[in-house]
């Protein structure tokens, strides 16, 4: 037998160092064996060649011990890393995320005041004074049939007799006047005017509450020329308002607008019968809506309930009951007071949306019934104010009058503060009330208010407003 050689290669796949645990050695065998000739088959002189590969491990048990503390040492590292930034991030969170929305609020309101000025400069290039002109005209044509003028003769008292005598040319003595009383008498007849609006065809015209109140004999002139005797279907009080009717045909009414949708530095048109001028047309702007004004005080009027419109256009003694338009002939206001005694660039009227409801309740029922919540408001001051507008501020309850009114059973407490009405936000104390008021008593209305700085929903069952209330 021929001699077999063996070789033999060892070789480390890695030499630990002193200080780093024993690891695994690999030792390879190579074993070539040449068979001789003799015997042999095809495959004679081959060289077979046969590998052994071992491994052999030093005891691994101590360092699987070391391994094993390092890692529950790293885990428990790990964790209180991952602990630690999450408070971080939480708390950066917490001061920064409200500032955030509050940065994003008010980049949304430029990017709309900047859309608003592009849009405005942009219509500005197109307009064509020639069609204002003719929308100037086409105003008057659609409003004018639905104006009427209306004259109000009221008993006076003795105390304005001597002027009323002086005036009327009249003397001392027997005399009958036209209206078949003897100036001998103690009462004297005082003549007043002022403005109305056909709003429905079958004759019914809304005015001014101030226009026709103590009115002995009410007249209503048609733009036709037509004269006709009016009677009172029903006033209200809060709002200075009053709806006539007269027994007339082939009458003309205005169209109603939508005084929610007219936009402050909107054209507007006022018509009425300024000293005793009827059919005149003023023009003006819208120049700011929602105006706490105190007019028709004297008459028990309240501003709380008007929710003002102000415009610049000319209003005068007379112009009283006259609809305020806008350019598409519509009515969108009532016009009703001016500052002083005469026009001085600022005059206001009550807007369509109130004033359409309550013509709607007195055409009706003859009379405004409203809801009542029961409870004592105040602004909220600055100190209590929450939120990013400062013009949505809610109402504050200040007190409630009695432990059996609407609110106070439904929970409502002092302090309290109104932030919305079936998810309606509460601008102020007026904006409150207008909603109560011109919603219908026995109504559930859902209040979400703020207490100790707590968001909670409230329901509310609405009860009729007293009459003896003064707001």
């Amino acid at each position: 037998m021929p001699d077999t050689p063996i070789d033999l290669t060892v070789s480390p796949i890695e030499k630990p160092a002193d200080d780093v645990p024993p690891r695994v050695y690999s030792a390879r065998v190579r074993v070539d064996v040449a068979e001789s000739a003799k015997g042999a088959g095809p495959d004679r002189g081959a060289t077979e060649s046969h590998e052994v590969d071992s491994t052999s491990a030093e005891p691994q048990s101590d360092a699987n011990r070391v391994r094993g503390k390092s890692r529950g040492a790293g885990s428990v590292m790990q964790s209180l890393t991952l602990l630690a930034t999450m408070l971080v991030m939480l708390g950066l969170a917490r001061y920064s995320v409200p500032r955030i929305v509050e940065e994003i609020r008010y980049a949304w309101h430029r990017g709309e005041m900047r859309a608003e000025y592009e849009t405005g400069e942009q219509g500005l290039r197109n307009v064509s004074l020639d069609s204002l002109s003719r929308a100037y005209e086409m105003v008057s044509s659609a409003v004018g049939p639905s104006v009427v003028h209306i004259d109000v003769h009221r008993r006076g008292d003795e105390t304005n007799a001597s002027l009323q005598r002086l005036l009327r040319g009249i003397e001392d003595g027997g005399t009958t006047r036209e209206d078949g009383s003897s100036n001998g008498s103690n009462s004297y007849s005082v003549s007043d005017q002022g403005s109305g609006v056909i709003v429905d065809e079958s004759g019914y015209i809304l005015t001014n509450r101030h226009v026709i109140t103590d009115g002995q004999q009410i007249w209503v002139t048609l733009s036709d020329g037509r004269r006709q005797e009016a009677t009172v279907v029903g006033t209200d009080r809060l709002t200075d308002l009053a709806v006539l009717k007269v027994d007339a045909e082939n009458l003309l009414p205005i169209r109603w607008g939508d005084s929610g949708e007219i936009r402050v530095g909107s054209p507007v048109w006022a018509v009425g019968s300024p000293f005793g001028l009827d059919r005149t047309i003023t023009f003006g702007i819208l120049s700011g809506t929602h105006r706490i004004v105190h007019a028709g005080a004297r008459y028990g009027a309240s501003a709380r309930y008007q929710d003002f419109m102000q415009s610049d256009v000319a209003v005068n003694p007379g112009n009283s009951g006259g609809p305020l338009v806008d350019a598409r002939g519509r009515c969108i206001g009532i016009n009703t007071a001016i500052v002083g005694d005469t026009y001085q660039g600022v005059s206001f009227s009550i807007p369509s949306n109130v004033s359409k409801q309550i013509y709607e309740q007195l055409r009706d029922a003859g009379r405004v019934t409203r809801g009542w919540l029961g409870v004592m408001l105040e602004e909220v001051p600055d100190a209590l104010h929450v939120g990013a507008d400062p013009r949505i501020r809610g109402a504050l309850i200040s007190g409630l009058p009695s432990s059996e009114s609407p609110g106070a059973m439904a929970g409502l407490l002092p302090g309290d503060i109104v932030v919305s009405v079936d998810e309606t936000a509460v601008i102020d104390v007026g904006h409150l009330m207008r909603i109560v008021g011109q919603t219908s008593a026995q109504t559930e209305l859902e209040l979400e208010i703020r207490r100790n700085a707590a968001l909670r929903n409230i329901r509310v069952r609405l009860g009729n407003r007293p009459d003896v209330l003064v707001q």
